[in-house]
């Protein structure tokens, strides 16, 4: 069995990815188990999704909790304790991380065990299909070309199926396959073994749950507001970024900003609560003057 873990953020298209994963393998006649894990995550959250792969039945079920393949669609989240991202991994565990820095970099800078495959897929994103937050597609191609045992033909139609389901049109469905093709002839193939272990189970001891109130399981926060310590800021994957020379001071920004991170300096120019905004760039679309830029969130040292 091969066991892959995909982690990104919300709208970057992570459970998309392990979906394609799943087809390809099940179009190369694997037997194949994709799934994605969040609860009410909106856009920027910490998002993972699994994906397993046997030439036999896969009777395992649950989370993926220590991978072959690791790969890592938005690299901030190895600065993000919450999101775990390596947790499971030792120096066999193949790391895949979306980055522009290099392989030596990376290891050194996140303190990996072994020396990860990198490739700036949001590069190739923005060149094929204009959306460099959108890695469902260049994801998958990573994952399926490390691995090693699934023919490009197969990612293609795995794609043709998951995309052609009435929410693309023609058009973007052709740009994602050459999107993928190009992924594909970048990455590198690994040729990963399968593991032995595939059905190695055993039934455990029977385990009776204790009946609790209903009360006891409900959603229901009794302390004051905490959300000024909760700090939304690294959800975001890109960041909007105020020109006050060509800011107006109309306030459009500060009004329409959902989440409340905007206020209005004593010369009437936005300032951005970079701590508390997730980026939904709301403030980008409503700007009359066209005053405020996007830029890509990365993660940056000397």
């Amino acid at each position: 069995m091969l066991r892959i873990r995909l982690h990104g953020r919300g709208g970057q298209g992570i459970k998309t990815a392990s979906q394609i994963l799943g087809t390809a393998a099940h179009l190369a006649g694997f037997q194949a188990q994709d799934f994605p894990l969040y609860g009410a995550e909106r856009r920027g959250a910490p998002i993972v999704a699994y994906a397993r792969f046997s030439k036999n039945i896969v009777l395992e079920r649950g989370p993926v909790a220590q991978p072959d393949i690791l790969l890592i669609g938005d690299e901030t989240l190895l600065s993000d304790p919450m999101a775990a991202v390596t947790q499971g991994t030792d120096a066999s565990t193949l790391i895949f991380i979306n980055s522009r820095h290099t392989s030596q970099d990376l290891k050194k800078h996140y303190h990996l065990e072994s020396l990860p495959v990198q490739l700036d897929i949001s590069e190739l994103c923005q060149k094929y299909i204009q959306k460099p937050m959108i890695l469902s597609t260049a994801l998958a191609a990573v994952g399926v070309r490390l691995m090693g045992h699934i023919d490009l033909h197969h990612l293609l139609q795995a794609i043709r199926e998951e995309l052609g389901q009435g929410r693309i049109n023609p058009e973007k469905i052709a740009a994602n396959l050459t999107l993928a093709e190009e992924v594909f002839q970048k990455a590198p193939s690994f040729d990963l073994e399968f593991s032995e272990s595939d059905n190695g189970f055993s039934a455990s001891r029977l385990v009776i749950l204790e009946r609790r109130p209903p009360v006891d399981s409900a959603p229901l926060i009794f302390a004051t507001g905490n959300m000024a310590q909760r700090k939304t800021g690294n959800w975001r994957t890109h960041r909007p970024v105020v020109h006050n020379e060509q800011c107006n001071g109309c306030g459009i920004c500060y009004a329409r900003c959902p989440e409340g991170d905007i206020r209005m300096d004593a010369n009437d120019k936005p300032v951005i609560d970079y701590d508390h905004c997730k980026g939904c760039l709301i403030c980008v679309e409503e700007c009359p003057k066209h005053a405020i830029e996007i830029i890509r969130e990365v993660e940056s040292w000397n």
